[in-house]
């Protein structure tokens, strides 16, 4: 039994801004397809067209939105367009030609932000700090705002591979990136009037999602295969690398949801808060979560956005890790992607300075553009050879500089389990799972089938 609230919030009007790519389809598919139906009504508002779509919508989420008897609705909107957040932030008042008394949404779903490493810090500041406090405060003014916020975020810190690092844990904001989305949580935690809560997931990955830090394995792996090559990962092989199904992020959220809105604020802060601090500049606090006096900011960008929180005001928000029980490493997901595909693995435990010598390259930037050459040239090859030929895919082998650094995701996920009740229904990365996800992109016409026919 969890120590949060027993009690469970009736089915709640929700709203779910952004996340269209990332974790908006998985939630509602969560929220209205499961075995129960754990929401009155669903609204999706996001930037992307569905009809006709412009970005990759899966099958079944296509199939849930065109369903007239499912209560979800999408409305494509520009979130970060003030204007646009009264008549987005208010329920329809119809629905299928029948009148409804939803006065407000009892919960929202906070997906937003740009989640790419190498975006310039003003897109970062625009699409993830100044969108999130804009429908944070537009959220907030409401006449009856939201029994429950909760914002969703990733692993962007550094993280040592040898323990799991709880909310509270000191953690570095890793890069630009890292410090804008740290820096939203805390602006979030200032907000008057809001109920918010956070998830913070591990490397993420799922049946119709292609971002992340696992799914880009997988790719790289069917490339080996057509290759007929061993597939060699970077760095040592207990790398932990902590691993999450979409399922499983849909839970923590809805979890957290009912947790915020039927729990005393006092007891939601108590149970869960941890303190956030400044990341630009040293911080002099004490906080087990401060920052050392070696972390500074990557430039003085910040200085020109007036509502970055001052590092003097201590911020405070309720915080969850979400995680499987799987103890993920490289070695068991490169297990899992060599069992998807048949092929051997191995690694290349060496600095990069030796990894650039081994290349016989000039530098590290030189080695990621030849191993990015090789592997977009043969799985354009591949697609091209597709039956039919695939001219358009999301789906791709290139992985951006970043992807090859030495970073380990290892999160300790006990307080979701004891506040929250959280309990993965996926504990590990599964060789069928996989299987599924890319069975499910090949019948979608986004992924190449000459190259191997997948036994399900």
């Amino acid at each position: 039994m969890s120590e949060g609230s027993k009690a469970v919030l009736e089915l709640p009007v929700v709203l779910i801004l952004g996340g269209t790519t990332t974790m908006a389809r998985p939630l509602a598919r969560y929220l209205l397809a499961g075995p129960c139906r754990l929401a009155a009504f669903v609204r999706i508002a996001d930037r992307f067209s569905v009809n006709p779509p412009t970005t990759y919508l899966d099958k079944p989420f296509r199939t849930l939105l065109n369903d007239t008897s499912v209560p979800l609705e999408y409305r494509q909107v520009n979130l970060s367009n003030v204007e646009t957040h009264k008549d987005t932030l208010r329920p329809p008042s119809v629905w299928n030609e029948e009148p409804v008394n939803w006065e407000t949404f009892n919960v929202i779903y906070d997906l937003t932000g740009d989640i790419g490493f190498d975006k310039p810090e003003l897109i970062q500041i625009s699409h993830t700090y100044k969108l999130a406090l804009g429908l944070a405060r537009s959220a907030a003014a409401l006449p009856k705002p939201p029994r429950a916020y909760i914002r969703l975020t990733f692993c962007f810190y550094e993280m040592k591979s040898s323990i799991g690092h709880t909310e509270s844990a000191d953690l570095r904001p890793d890069g630009i990136r890292g410090r804008w989305w740290h820096e939203t949580l805390r602006a979030l935690g200032t907000v008057h009037g809001l109920n918010v809560a956070v998830i913070r997931c591990a490397a993420w990955y799922g049946y119709g999602t292609w971002e992340g830090q696992v799914l880009p394995r997988v790719v790289v792996g069917h490339v080996y295969q057509y290759l007929n090559q061993e597939m060699k990962f970077l760095y040592n092989s207990d790398l932990r690398i902590h691993t999450i199904h979409t399922d499983d992020i849909a839970q923590g959220l809805h979890l957290a949801a009912n947790y915020v809105a039927t729990t005393p604020r006092e007891t939601v802060i108590l149970q869960s808060s941890v303190e956030l601090p400044f990341s630009f500049q040293a911080s002099s606090g004490s906080s087990t979560f401060s920052l050392s006096t070696k972390r500074t900011s990557l430039s003085d960008t910040w200085k020109t956005v007036d509502t970055v929180v001052p590092e003097k005001v201590k911020v405070t928000i309720p915080l969850f890790n979400v995680v499987d029980d799987n103890d993920s490493t490289q070695d068991t997901l490169a297990k899992a992607v060599a069992g998807v595909w048949g092929i051997k693995y191995g690694f290349i435990n060496s600095a990069i300075a030796v990894l650039v010598q081994q290349f016989a390259k000039k530098d590290f930037s030189e080695m990621v553009d030849d191993v990015n050459e090789n592997h977009v040239e043969a799985w354009s090859k591949m697609l091209a050879a597709s039956d039919p030929p695939i001219i358009s895919t999301p789906i791709t082998p290139f992985l951006d500089e970043h992807a090859f650094r030495k970073m380990a995701i290892c999160l300790d996920g006990s307080k979701a389990k004891r506040v929250l009740g959280f309990k993965p229904t996926r504990p590990r990365v599964e060789v069928d799972e996989l299987k599924r996800i890319v069975k499910g992109f090949q019948d979608d016409g986004l992924w190449c089938v000459t190259a191997c026919i997948l036994e399900m």
